[in-house]
């Protein structure tokens, strides 16, 4: 009697199972979100998903649709595939820059009211369109979903704090102490490639980085333990020389000098140790008052071009440095409510005090 009762429930509890037969899925790997500059339809949707052929060849479809909200395109884009959609595999979504400047919240407030969607899901940004580089065929990649998936990996590794996904930008967005950033892509020559970082006034885009001024950013935010540094360094007496530094951060720190009702001055201290590379110049690295007076020149250098950087920043009343945390920490709650935090890092005095050591040399001309 037993073993009937159980033989019963077996064939209840499968025959309740909702049953997924992968041939019929439409496994969506990324999402792309463009304006469309249209009244009726604002927003522009592109999906992209792997499929079999009926070769047996493993392929990938694209769907583009125009709504006048993300959930009105996602269901046009359901009534033009015969496959189910399944958001669970998602692993990219990607925003065109005019999206962006608009604000993001809602799309990815959208992704996270879907329970299948992940907050470890990446978020990028296009140049331009995001269709453009979702619909890129980039011959030997296969899925354009996979190549960004291991971009935005790499990346995450070389700025060992930066995670670009949704969790780390809702937790910087609804932090009043720092601004969201995202890494930017561009079709170039048929292929995908990396062309600098997002910066946002909450959630809205305000400035993409170029590659060069980014990679000071991640060092004051104190996310790049290593890098390489190649410049274009002034020696005197006209002399130009290029240097490739291959460095290690050692130390870095950032004082706010402040009272209790405001802070006027802000200091970021960083210290590399570098390996020179290549070196063009005339003189002996080697000698040790050669590397002193380099040690000198890079120095002013990340000094000069950070400080063009930061003040940039707070023209634009960006802080993706994070500031505003240290100002925070400085005061009582009160008065951190009652501050107008961006017109108070706005008129920060904030300065780069950099110290660099050559540990090794080298010479290639």
């Amino acid at each position: 009697m037993i073993k009937v009762i159980v033989i019963i429930m077996i064939f209840v509890i499968t025959g309740c199972a909702e049953q997924k037969i992968i041939d019929d899925l439409a496994l969506i790997n990324a999402v792309g979100y463009d304006v469309t500059g249209k009244e009726k339809n604002p927003l522009k949707l592109t999906v992209t998903f792997p499929f079999i052929t009926k070769d047996g060849n493993y392929d990938r479809k694209t769907i583009i649709v125009e709504g006048k909200s993300s959930k009105e395109a996602r269901e046009k884009v359901r009534l033009k595939t015969n496959l189910r959609l399944e958001s669970g595999q998602v692993r990219v979504s990607l925003y065109g820059q005019e999206v962006a400047k608009q604000g993001m919240l809602p799309y990815i407030q959208s992704l996270v009211r879907d329970p299948s969607i992940g907050t470890r899901a990446k978020l990028a940004l296009a140049e331009d369109k995001a269709s453009d580089v979702l619909m890129l065929q980039i011959k030997s990649e296969g899925q354009n979903a996979t190549y960004l998936e291991q971009f935005l990996t790499k990346l995450n590794r070389e700025n060992l704090r930066t995670n670009y996904n949704i969790y780390q930008f809702l937790r910087d967005y609804f932090d009043d102490g720092i601004d969201p950033i995202l890494p930017v892509f561009k079709v170039e020559k048929n292929n995908i490639v990396y062309n600098g970082i997002g910066l946002f006034h909450e959630d809205q885009l305000v400035k993409i980085l170029k590659p060069s001024e980014a990679k000071y950013l991640f060092l004051f935010r104190e996310e790049m333990n290593e890098g390489t540094f190649i410049e274009q360094i002034d020696v005197g007496e006209e002399e130009k020389a290029s240097i490739m530094l291959n460095y290690e951060l050692k130390k870095h720190r950032v004082h706010v000098q402040s009272t209790s009702k405001n802070s006027k001055k802000a200091v970021i201290f960083i210290e590399l140790i570098g390996d020179v590379i290549e070196y063009t110049g005339a003189e002996e690295i080697s000698d040790p008052k050669i590397q002193q007076k380099i040690e000198n020149i890079i120095s002013k250098k990340i000094k000069k071009e950070g400080k063009e950087l930061i003040v940039m920043l707070q023209k634009l009343q960006v802080d993706p440095l994070g500031i505003n945390r240290y100002v925070r920490n400085k005061m009582n709650y009160k008065e951190w409510k009652a501050l107008d935090k961006y017109q108070s890092y706005q008129d920060m005095n904030i300065n780069i005090e950099a110290n660099i050591i050559l540990n090794s040399s080298g010479k290639w001309k």
